[in-house]
């Protein structure tokens, strides 16, 4: 296994991405999902990228990139159309010990970001190790459509349980055996989610 999979809290965090176009706007959206602080920068923003800039939710450095921008960064994504301005802020942040990404170019990062659904409190990620995102795209899709809108509404029914058993049950024993038994039961889905 090369990489090693992870979940990263990134709320108040500063996180950089250098560039101002379509796929970097993709990566500032996931960031700001994640409650991330994002510098963005790039001479240029997309206009959704503009839009987050007047409504304060990125700060947008109109410049060039250069590598003073990444201190006190703790992830970068190089998601510029320039090549080798992407292995300099790739190599510049790893030099300073930062989680890299540099768009389609696994060989420059240090971290892949996997296709990953959503759902509530669920969030499932799928990589194939960068061999082929597409399949990985399939794969979201199909579990998506086949899985995970039943299983989001199982997650809530256990959240309000596991919550209830924990006022309720002195126990950490039972209440892990009962949690157990619970999600391993022979019930039918449809009785668990009404």
């Amino acid at each position: 296994m090369r990489y090693y999979p992870l979940l990263l809290d990134l709320k108040g965090k500063k996180c950089v991405v250098a560039g101002g176009g379509r796929v970097a706007q993709r990566k500032v959206k996931s960031l700001l999902k994640a409650k991330a602080r994002v510098w963005v920068i790039s001479p240029d923003l997309t206009n959704g990228l503009g839009k987050l800039k007047r409504k304060k939710s990125i700060l947008h450095i109109k410049s060039h990139y250069q590598a003073k921008y990444l201190n006190d960064a703790i992830l970068v994504i190089a998601a510029t159309s320039d090549e080798k301005i992407n292995q300099a802020v790739a190599c510049d942040a790893q030099a300073q010990g930062k989680l890299t990404n540099v768009v389609d170019a696994p060989r420059l990062s240090n971290f892949i970001v996997p296709s990953s659904i959503h759902k509530g409190d669920l969030i499932i990620s799928i990589s194939t190790n960068g061999k082929a995102p597409a399949l990985s795209k399939r794969i979201r899709k199909d579990l998506n459509k086949l899985l995970i809108p039943r299983y989001a509404k199982f997650l809530k029914r256990l959240k309000a349980i596991r919550n209830d058993l924990q006022q309720r049950c002195a126990k950490p024993n039972l209440r892990r055996m009962l949690m157990h038994c619970l999600v391993n039961a022979k019930i039918p889905q449809e009785k668990i989610l009404r």
